[in-house]
């Protein structure tokens, strides 16, 4: 997440080879936690870490068509519209994943207590 939020400050600065490249170097590092992930579902994982493995999908494919948008234009110094709308969007998964895994602590932060029983003695 680190690298794609760089490469908004890259765009900001209008630096589209740092852009670019900042991207290839977040490919590996998004197939290794979608792996990751993958590897938790076929061990059972709770429902929310299989939506966190599909998201992880959808991140990549997100990183790819923002690179193969930058990649014929870096040569002459701009920046996709295209490319830096699959940024964001790819941002704006990242926090649904985020949102998605604390979902399993509110829900426990949520739930009332067992209500106190009366216990009668004999």
């Amino acid at each position: 997440m680190a690298l794609v939020l760089l490469v908004t400050v890259t765009d900001a600065a209008n630096a589209p080879s740092l852009s670019f490249y900042l991207l290839l170097a977040a490919v590996p590092a998004i197939v290794v936690a979608g792996l990751a992930a993958v590897e938790e579902v076929l061990e059972g994982a709770p429902d929310h870490r299989k939506a966190i493995g599909l998201l992880h999908a959808v991140v990549l494919l997100l990183i790819l068509v923002a690179a193969a948008l930058r990649a014929p234009l870096r040569a002459e110094g701009t920046i996709p519209t295209a490319g830096v709308s699959a940024v964001i969007a790819c941002l704006v998964v990242f926090a649904i994943q985020g949102v998605i895994a604390a979902l399993p602590v509110l829900r426990r932060t949520v739930e009332p207590a067992p209500e106190a029983r009366e216990v009668s003695v004999p």
